[in-house]
C-alpha cells in the first residue's frame, strides 16, 4: 500500500497512523488482500482499493472502522463478526462501492452531528443507522437485515434514492419522531412487518416512484407522522397504506395491487388525503376507515378523490369515523360498493358503482350523503339502509339492477331529484318503522312495484313519476303511513295505487285505478316475493375479516409496526 508520499506500509493501521499527523489530504491506496484489522481513521483521509472489490478488511472482535474527520472509502469490503461494522463518529464520511457484511446489528452508523453519504454500495446482515445525522444512501442494496434496513432517528435527515432492499425483518426504512426521509425510485421486497414505517410526532417521509412487494403493511404512518406518497406501486401487501393515531399523509397517483386485506387502511383517529389512486383486487376492502365513533371529525377527516377500486369484497367501508369522497369509481365488487357502519359520517359526490351485489349499505347510526351517484348492475339491491342509519341521495341514477332501494328498522332514506330505471323486482321499499322520502324523482321500469310501504313505515312521496311498473305504482300495506302528493303513474295495465287508510293520496295523475282497502289481495304475493329478496341473508366468499349481509361491524386485524429499532 502507498500513502501520499508513496511509502509502503505493512498494515493499513500503520498508514493511518502516519496520515493522522498530516494537515493535508492523504490518499491511501490498498493492495488486494484480506486485512484482519480494526481501523481508527482520523483527519482528511481516503481509503481506496487499488482494484475495487479486491480488498477485505475484517474483525472478529467487533467494529472494523471508526472514523472522525473527512473520510472517503472506495472499493472496499468490510466484515464484522459483532458490533458495528463502519462508524462515522464525527465529521463526514463518503462511501463509494463498498461492501459491508456484519453478524452484529449495525453495518453503517452515522452518529449525531455527522454527514454520511453511501453510493453504489451493498450492506448485508445489519442496518444502516442515521442517528441525528444527515446524508444520503444512493443506489445501494441492503439484504437480510435482522432489524430495520435503514433507520432514521433522533432528528436525522436522509435521502434514500434508487435503493433495493430485500428481506428486512422489520422495515426497509424506519423514520422516527423528529426525523425525516426522502425515498425516491426504490424497490423494497419481502418483509413481514411494515416496509416503510413513519412513526412519531414530526416524523416525515416523502416517498416517490418506489415499488414495494410482498410485505405486511407497505407504508405505515403513525403517532402524528406526516408526509407524501406519490407514484408508488404496491403489490401483494397485507395493507398497502395505513394511517393511524393522528397521522396525516398525502397520497396521490399510486397503484395498490393484489393486497391481501386492504388498500388504504385508516384507524385509531388517523387521517389523510388520497387522490388519483388505483386499488385493484384487495382481498377484503379497498378503503377502510375505522374510528371509535367519538367526536367524529375532530381528529381530521379522510379525503379521497378520483380513485378507482376494483375486485374487492367491499369498495369503501367507514365505521365510526368521517370520510369525504369525490369522483370515485367502484367496480366488480363481490359484496358492497360502500358500507357505512356504526357512528360514521361520510359524504360522496360523483360516485360510480357497477357490477356489485349491493351498491350502498348503511347500518348502525351512520349518516351518508350522496350527490350525483351512478349505481348500475347492482344485484340484488342498489341501496340499503337499516338500523338507525340516515341516507340522503340527490341528483343520482340507479339503473339496470335487481332492485332500487330498501330501508328498514328505524332508518331513513331521502331521495331527491333522482332516477331509478330498468329494475327487475321493485323500485323502493320501506319496512318496520323506517322513513322513506322521495321527492322530484322518476321511477322508469321499476319492476313489479314502484314504491312499497310495509309495517309501520312512513312514506312521503312528492312530485314523482312512476312509469311502466309491471303491476302497481304504489303499494302501502299494514300500518304504513304518509302521503303520495303530486305524483304521476303511467303504465299499460295494473294499478296506480293500492293503499291502507293511513296513507293520503293528493293530486295523483294516472289513468289507472287507486284502491283503498285493508283486506289482503292477490297482489300481496308480489310484495312477499320482493320483501324476501331484500331480507334473505346473502353470504359471499370468506376472507380475513369476513363480511356478510347483516353484519353489524367490520372486523379488521392490523399488525402494529414494531417498536424496536
Amino acid at each position: 500500500m502507498t500513502g501520499s508520499a508513496r511509502r509502503g506500509h505493512s498494515t493499513i493501521g500503520a498508514a493511518l497512523s502516519e496520515a493522522a499527523g498530516s494537515l493535508r489530504e492523504t490518499r491511501i491506496l490498498i493492495e488486494p488482500g484480506t486485512y484482519d484489522e480494526q481501523l481508527v481513521v482520523r483527519g482528511n483521509v481516503s481509503l481506496v482499493a487499488r482494484e475495487p472489490g479486491s480488498v477485505t478488511i475484517r474483525s472478529s472482535a467487533g467494529q472494523v472502522l471508526d472514523s472522525d474527520g473527512t473520510v472517503r472509502l472506495s472499493g472496499l469490503r468490510f466484515e464484522a463478526d459483532a458490533g458495528e461494522a463502519v462508524v462515522c463518529r464525527g465529521g463526514s464520511l463518503e462511501a463509494h462501492e463498498i461492501d459491508v457484511e456484519t453478524r452484529g446489528r449495525i453495518a453503517l452508523w452515522a452518529a449525531p452531528g455527522t454527514r454520511v453519504e453511501a453510493r453504489d454500495s451493498t450492506f448485508r446482515g445489519g442496518r444502516v443507522l442515521f442517528a441525528g445525522a444527515v446524508g444520503a444512501v444512493v443506489s445501494c442494496e441492503l439484504f437480510a437485515c435482522p432489524d430495520n434496513a435503514i433507520a432514521v432517528i433522533e432528528g436525522a435527515r436522509l435521502d434514500v434514492r434508487d435503493c433495493r432492499v430485500e428481506r428486512p425483518r422489520h422495515s426497509a426504512v424506519r423514520v422516527e419522531a423528529g426525523s425525516s426521509a426522502t425515498i425516491l425510485s426504490g424497490r423494497f421486497v419481502s418483509c413481514h412487518d411494515t416496509m416503510v414505517a413513519v412513526i412519531g410526532a414530526a416524523a416525515r417521509a416523502e416517498i416517490d416512484g418506489t415499488t414495494i412487494e410482498d410485505t405486511g403493511t407497505a407504508i405505515g404512518f403513525a403517532e402524528g407522522a406526516a408526509g407524501s406518497v406519490r407514484n408508488v406501486t404496491v403489490r401483494q401487501a397485507r395493507h398497502a397504506l395505513s394511517s393511524r393515531s393522528g397521522a396525516n399523509p398525502t397520497v396521490s397517483d399510486c397503484a395498490f395491487l393484489d393486497c391481501l386485506e386492504t388498500g388504504i387502511n385508516i384507524s385509531e383517529r388517523g387521517a389523510g388525503t388520497f387522490s388519483d389512486c388505483v386499488i385493484r383486487d384487495p382481498g377484503a376492502i379497498g378503503v377502510f376507515i375505522k374510528g371509535d365513533g367519538a367526536d367524529v371529525g375532530r381528529w381530521g377527516a379522510v379525503d379521497v378523490s378520483r380513485c378507482t377500486i376494483e375486485g374487492s369484497s367491499v369498495g369503501i367501508a367507514v365505521e365510526g369515523a368521517e370520510g369525504r369522497f369525490r369522483d370515485c369509481r367502484l367496480n366488480r365488487l363481490s359484496f358492497a360498493g360502500v358500507r357505512l357502519l356504526g357512528a360514521s359520517s361520510a359524504t360522496f359526490d360523483d360516485l360510480i358503482v357497477t357490477d356489485t351485489p349491493v351498491g350502498l349499505d348503511a347500518r348502525g347510526t351512520s349518516v351518508g350523503r350522496f350527490g350525483r351517484a351512478r349505481l348500475s348492475e347492482c344485484r340484488p339491491l342498489a341501496v340499503s339502509a337499516v338500523d338507525e342509519a340516515r341516507l340522503t341521495i340527490s341528483e343520482s341514477v340507479v339503473a339496470d339492477s335487481g332492485a332500487g332501494a330498501g330501508v328498514q328498522g328505524s332508518a331513513s332514506l331521502v331521495v331527491k331529484r333522482s332516477e331509478l330505471r330498468d329494475l327487475e323486482s321493485f323500485g323502493m321499499i320501506a319496512m318496520a318503522t323506517s322513513t322513506l322520502v322521495l321527492e322530484g324523482s322518476r321511477l322508469r321500469g321499476p319492476g313489479a312495484i314502484g314504491v312499497i310501504g310495509l309495517h309501520d313505515a312512513f312514506v312521503d312521496v312528492r312530485d314523482t313519476t312512476v312509469e311502466d311498473a309491471a303491476d302497481i305504482g304504489f303499494r302501502l300495506l299494514d300500518k304504513c303511513s304518509g302521503q303520495i302528493a303530486g305524483c304521476t303513474v303511467t303504465a299499460a295495465a295494473g294499478l296506480a295505487v293500492t293503499k291502507n287508510d293511513y296513507v293520503r293520496v293528493v293530486g295523483l295523475t294516472s289513468s289507472l285505478r287507486t284502491v283503498t282497502t285493508s283486506a289482503a289481495s292477490a297482489k300481496d304475493q308480489i310484495v312477499a316475493q320482493v320483501t324476501n329478496i331484500y331480507n334473505t341473508p346473502i353470504f359471499f366468499k370468506e376472507f380475513s375479516g369476513q363480511i356478510a349481509m347483516g353484519n353489524e361491524s367490520v372486523e379488521q386485524v392490523q399488525k402494529r409496526e414494531g417498536e424496536d429499532r
